[in-house]
């Protein structure tokens, strides 16, 4: 039996019946209250106060209801509750309790007495004392009590008990709350077990240990460590300050005291010393210690363990004698040995370390003074002040420092040295090893120089990335503008003279900014490929039908220079991405229409060549000299075409070469200058299906410059779309062009709180949504979306200037409908509005 103060008590077990105690009591007084109402009800006689049978079925529901509460309460708390009613001497339990007693549900209670024949004998004189302690006391009263179970165990159950008094103040029944703490009783056994078990490993094997809670002055030290450091069990511990100062030895005091304070300062949690200490009785014990911080409760902790090492260090003399043949293992496996006699400074070198050094063997060592000579200039006072603070110390030493050969070679050599002292006689010596390290070291640089490559690229790709995204977006506003512009001179152009100059202006602003997204595009797409952030999917593509599915793509270039298109036998397939691979081939077909004489012609063809398939394009136009093919695949190098007038960037090759060797193949161009040009794209060859020449590559359905599918018709349906976009110019441009189509209803939200709210109020058919809005992100809003039922089936289709391909691949993975990049097409952005609101013609 544990009185309810009792150290051994669970810690948490009193706070947790206070909390869960408290509540459920609280609802057994407001079950009380509710009855009584009732009863009070019940006598009613006022004819000026509502009649009974108007306020009880009120004061029953409100009833009923608290005593579910009470009962689910106490269910989900695994709570005891108990009435002993003092008239009837009976005791009756909630469910809880007659499981927890492992007694059969009684309507009518239990007996008073039954009750107590369950409990340990010697619990209960002092259930008995406590109902005294109730009755004269206005607290409740706990107290842990053990009830015998079916198996013949013992279940212990800590309890609280009040008095319940009628309103003359007798006493009526005691109400009472009880918790199995049997779990917790056999953690506090089994730390305990735990603890004793560890003080005697630790005792046993002498292993001292130690630990220091924050603010505490003095540490906790064990009885092993005590006898370590020659304390009895009586003696005062002292602060870290005197244990610095009386039991460190001297020559190592410092240099420890320096190492424990960087760890007490620094956040690593574990440190490891080497160091002797000097005992009240005059004895050197040699100890290693392990120690570790970790986080509680109440701040940090700090604890170690200590051995004494001292036996063991002896042993080392008696591994003098095989340093001899360590030396020659050493020599097998390059390393060079040596020796400092502490006592004398002569050192010894074996043949080893000279080589080391592109020297020839001597019969003594190099001097101090020869040996830092030969270290490189910029090493030499790190590596000599280095060796001079481990002797000092005693400690081990691991080094890296350059050496500079006779000829100039400059190479790389590790050390790793410890001290030996003999304790009988106190002469000390260093032994060591030199070995090479210059590959290491190599290989090191230059993964660094790779890492740090890495790290530039990544940072180019964010530049770029936002560089995409802040100038797409005035070139949406722009664009835009312009195509809304040139569709109001459509109908006057014919016989407005001013309006059709205007309109041909606009067509030139409308190419000028077609021409800088293109730009921008291949700048994104040359940058994606030289950090390797592009990502392909290769696919078996009949070459048939990717040619088919790139021809309508031609017409600008065709319309600006006249040439002819002949198409050869395309019977073979590839392995490739389907995208990109077209992205190649309308690059390739563009500069043999662009570069080609008026009237001249363009073939492509494909043959078989070994494993490979060989798709070529010719063409009849100006050709390269050999100085002009080798920088042809350079970046913004267009070989003098800038001065004949002829638009481009520059970088369309050098994405084309880049994009075939990703998918394992390679261009190669034969030109002649004034004759014409071919280039062929030598792919890995797929078997042909049956039906290459039916299927569209990729099966994705054509799109603009910038991603945005093709138009289709409008209907007369009204359509609802919400858009919510924080720029304004942004939202006027798609606000103007939607006000044309009477079927299309356009409500705007400047961010992304009203834009939620907007979608639960009017729940639109169709949701554009800018991925950077002030108050939170497109994702954001995409998650706030889907998580309300009413908004989570409604469509979300990103409006964004973010161009780069894992923006677009992150936003789909998020749950996106669709990504359509800025600046818009309008016919195409209709076109897509079409197909996504399913309406007729899309």
């Amino acid at each position: 039996m544990r009185d309810p103060m009792s150290d051994n008590l669970p810690a948490a077990a009193p706070s947790a019946l206070n909390a869960l105690s408290a509540e459920v009591l609280e609802l057994q007084a407001e079950v009380a209250r509710l009855r009584g109402m009732l009863a009070r009800t019940g006598a009613q006689t006022d004819p000026e106060i509502k009649p009974a049978s108007d306020i009880a079925p009120a004061a029953e529901i409100k009833a009923a209801e608290a005593a579910s509460q009470l009962a689910m309460t106490a269910d989900l708390a695994g709570i005891l509750l108990w009435r002993h009613d003092l008239a009837t001497d009976r005791v009756h339990y909630n469910d809880r309790g007659y499981s927890l007693l492992e007694l059969e549900p009684r309507p009518d209670g239990v007996s008073l007495d039954e009750v107590r024949q369950l409990m340990h004998p010697d619990d209960r004189p002092l259930v008995v004392a406590s109902v005294d302690r109730v009755l004269a006391s206005k607290v409740p009263v706990d107290l842990e009590v053990r009830f015998r179970r079916r198996d013949g165990g013992w279940r212990p159950l800590l309890t609280r008990r009040v008095v319940q008094r009628d309103s003359q103040g007798q006493p009526v029944a005691y109400l009472g709350v009880a918790m199995d703490v049997s779990n917790r009783i056999e953690q506090t056994r089994r730390t305990d077990e735990l603890r004793r078990r560890f003080e005697l490993v630790t005792r046993t094997a002498g292993i001292g240990h130690w630990s220091l809670e924050r603010g505490a002055a003095k540490a906790h030290w064990s009885e092993p460590l005590r006898s370590m450091f020659g304390l009895d069990e009586q003696a005062e511990l002292p602060t870290p300050a005197e244990w610095f100062a009386r039991w460190v030895h001297p020559a190592d005091r410092a240099a420890t005291q320096v190492r424990l304070a960087r760890w007490v300062r620094s956040r690593q949690r574990v440190v490891d010393l080497n160091f002797r200490v000097l005992r009240p009785d005059g004895q050197v014990r040699q100890v290693i210690t392990h120690s570790r911080r970790e986080s509680g409760d109440l701040g940090p902790l700090l604890f170690g363990v200590v051995i004494d090492v001292t036996e063991q260090r002896s042993a080392e003399l008696a591994l003098r004698s095989a340093v001899e043949q360590a030396a020659l293992a050493a020599r097998g496996a390059g390393l060079g040995t040596w020796r400092l006699d502490l006592n004398t400074d002569i050192v010894t070198w074996d043949a080893q370390m000279w080589a080391l050094r592109g020297l020839p063997v001597q019969p003594t060592a190099l001097s101090e003074a020869e040996r830092l000579a030969a270290v490189h200039p910029e090493d030499r006072s790190r590596a000599g002040a280095a060796m001079r603070q481990a002797i000092e110390a005693g400690t081990t030493l691991h080094l890296e420092f350059r050496v500079v050969w006779p000829d100039g070679q400059v190479r790389w050599l590790a050390s790793r040295s410890s001290q030996v002292k003999d304790a009988a006689t106190g002469m000390a010596e260093r032994i060591g090893v030199n070995w090479d390290v210059t590959d290491n070291r190599t290989a090191a640089k230059a993964r660094q120089e790779r890492e740090i490559a890495l790290r530039e690229s990544q940072a180019q790709a964010r530049f770029l990335a936002r560089m995409s995204h802040e100038l797409r977006t005035p070139l949406n506003a722009m664009l835009g503008f312009t195509q809304l512009m040139r569709d109001d001179d459509d109908s006057e152009r014919a016989v407005t003279p001013a309006a059709a100059i205007r309109h041909h202006r606009l067509a030139h602003v409308a190419a000028a900014g077609a021409h800088l997204l293109a730009l921008i595009d291949d700048v994104l797409d040359l940058s994606s490929l030289q950090s390797g952030e592009l990502h392909l999917h290769l696919e078996v593509l009949g070459l048939a039908a990717l040619v088919e599915s790139t021809l309508p793509l031609l017409g600008p270039a065709l319309a600006a220079q006249p040439v002819k298109l002949h198409l050869g036998p395309l019977p073979h397939s590839v392995h490739a991405d389907a995208r990109r691979l077209r992205q190649v081939l309308l690059n390739l077909l563009s500069n043999a229409i662009k570069y080609n004489r008026a009237g001249g012609e363009v073939r492509i063809e494909s043959r078989m060549d070994g494993s490979e398939a060989v798709l070529s394009v010719s063409d009849t136009g100006c050709g390269m000299s050999d100085e002009q093919q080798l920088h042809l695949f350079e970046p913004f190098n267009r070989l003098g075409a800038e001065r004949a007038g002829i638009e481009g960037t520059g970088i369309g090759l050098a994405i084309a070469k880049s994009l075939v060797e990703r998918m394992g193949g390679m261009i190669v161009v034969q030109s002649t200058a004034g004759t014409g040009s071919v280039f062929e794209l030598r792919l890995v060859a797929a078997p042909t299906p049956a039906s290459a020449h039916d299927d569209k590559p990729g099966e994705e359905p054509a799109v603009q410059a910038h991603g945005v599918p093709t138009p289709a018709a409008t209907a007369a349906r009204n359509h609802r779309v919400l858009y919510i976009e924080d720029n304004p110019v942004n939202a006027l441009i798609i606000t103007e062009l939607l006000a044309r189509h009477g079927d299309l209803t356009l409500e705007v939200a400047v961010d992304a709180a009203s834009g939620v709210a907007a979608a639960r109020a009017s729940l639109p058919d169709l949701i554009l949504l800018d991925m950077q809005l002030p108050d939170a992100d497109g994702f954001e809003v995409l998650r706030r979306l889907r998580a309300d039922p009413a908004t989570a089936s409604i469509a979300c289709v990103a409006l964004s200037a973010n161009a780069m391909p894992e923006d677009i691949a992150r936003a789909r993975q998020a749950g996106m409908a669709d990504y359509w990049t800025k600046p818009l097409d309008f016919k195409a952005f209709l076109a897509a509005l079409d197909r996504r609101l399913r309406r007729p013609g899309g």
